[in-house]
């Protein structure tokens, strides 16, 4: 891309869209790397270990819906304002399920002892 021209909003506004067009990614790529994906995690139940489980499976789904995010809803192109909204979204959800995260867990009951 030319470094002469601007960036942003002004971007936007002073470079035409034929100019600016950044062609299609390969989507047979992108879907198949989502199915391989897929079936690494469905392969995950197998191992015996839960936290390791665990942990495959939450990583390969940020992997899986960064992909998503990138390329089908083309974010990869946007400008840094799009980029900032999406991390303060993000950490917004951050917050509202650690906040939320003492209602969710389970709870002991306490041991009621009869008089």
């Amino acid at each position: 891309m030319n470094t002469n021209q601007p960036e942003g909003l002004a971007h936007e506004i002073a470079v035409p869209k034929k100019e600016d067009y950044h062609g299609h990614p390969n989507y047979l790529i992108i879907y198949i790397s989502l199915l391989i994906l897929f079936a690494i995690t469905v392969f995950a139940s197998l191992i015996p270990n839960p936290l390791v489980v665990f942990i495959i499976v939450f990583v390969i789904s940020i992997v899986k819906g960064s992909m998503v995010l990138l390329y089908f809803m083309h974010l990869k192109w946007e400008p840094v304002l799009i980029w900032i909204l999406l991390g303060l979204a993000l950490m917004t959800l951050l917050f509202l399920t650690l906040g939320l995260y003492p209602d969710i867990v389970s709870v002991k009951p306490y041991l009621v002892t009869k008089p």
